[in-house]
């Protein structure tokens, strides 16, 4: 064990998909000692059949991220001898060894209070937000925010938040940026590694047989629907929508003059990413062939679905 590395409490959180949980543990599980972590698996009311052999803790019924992060952050609060937290989804692959040790070493010598590994999705069009792309810098970016798809949470910022707001409605995205914002207003670092890298499959409970994999009645887009409803009503009640609306436009505009010429990006919440219409522009294209590539493949999708619901 490297006695010098501080301790991380790792979170794989599972719901339906007990198989690729299953693999995702058994991966990390041999390099616990190696690594100086402890690893939980929470299941977050599954199936019996879709619950994991390795599970350590358990919700009886589906919490949703919302209820799963504040059970994390009480559970770092209690326990003092974690300086950082990995809360991750469950449909990641890696690999495990010296995954933990690096990314804790480059919080550490570069001073990050949220860092996350780049990552490849399983997904035309990747990650939706370039910040989270593999750029192939050798030293990480200093970033304004980052995707709570693996971040790895240093004490104090779990310290300063202690919970988060018991009246947001859930589900509901928002989490990494509520955390961004209090990042930005301490004036503590949020890094990227391009050196580490994993491969999310992306949104698997509800993209698997259209939402089948979910149990709550939601498809992938009544999904993404209903958290982007809870989570404008959450920042607003917050107090937090001017700070948001800059973090957005940070999250947006960050690369989009960088030197790898990425051909889809973000629009900014001026350019129509908050547009509530089902039909707004919410991203940017370096030029019409990107765009026209993006817009077939987006057609196909839609097309498909509405096959599948029996719609035409």
């Amino acid at each position: 064990m490297n006695k010098n590395l501080p301790k991380t409490l790792y979170i794989i959180l599972n719901h339906n998909a007990g198989d690729i949980s299953t693999i995702y543990y058994e991966e990390m599980k041999y390099y616990q000692e190696q690594d100086n972590f402890d690893l939980l698996l929470i299941d977050n009311g599954s199936k019996v059949a879709e619950r994991s052999i390795h599970t350590t803790h358990s919700f009886k019924k589906n919490v949703y991220f919302n209820g799963a992060i504040q059970w994390a952050f009480k559970y770092m609060l209690e326990r003092p001898e974690y300086e950082y937290l990995v809360f991750s989804n469950n449909d990641i692959f890696l690999h495990g060894y010296r995954f933990v040790e690096n990314m804790v070493t480059i919080a550490e010598e570069n001073n990050f209070t949220m860092v996350a590994p780049t990552g490849v999705e399983g997904n035309a069009g990747q990650n939706f937000w370039p910040i989270m792309h593999c750029w192939y810098k050798k030293e990480p970016r200093v970033v304004p925010w980052i995707d709570f798809i693996c971040p790895f949470i240093h004490r104090r910022l779990i310290e300063e938040i202690q919970q988060f707001p018991t009246w947001w409605k859930s589900p509901s995205y928002g989490f990494d940026d509520y955390c961004a914002i209090m990042c930005n207003r301490k004036g503590w670092k949020i890094g990227v590694s391009d050196l580490m890298t994993i491969f999310h499959i992306g949104q698997y409970t509800y993209r698997e047989n259209y939402g089948g994999r979910a149990d709550d009645g939601l498809d992938l887009y009544t999904m993404q629907a209903l958290h982007r409803q809870n989570f404008d009503w959450n920042f607003e009640k917050s107090g937090l929508k001017e700070e948001h609306y800059e973090l957005d436009n940070k999250k947006c505009l960050y690369g989009r003059n960088n030197s790898l010429k990425m051909g889809r990006m973000p629009a900014t919440p001026d350019e129509g990413y908050h547009d509530p219409n089902p039909g707004a522009e919410r991203q940017w294209f370096r030029n019409k062939t990107q765009w026209d590539v993006h817009n077939e493949r987006e057609r196909r999708q839609q097309e498909t679905y509405l096959k599948k619901k029996g719609l035409i």
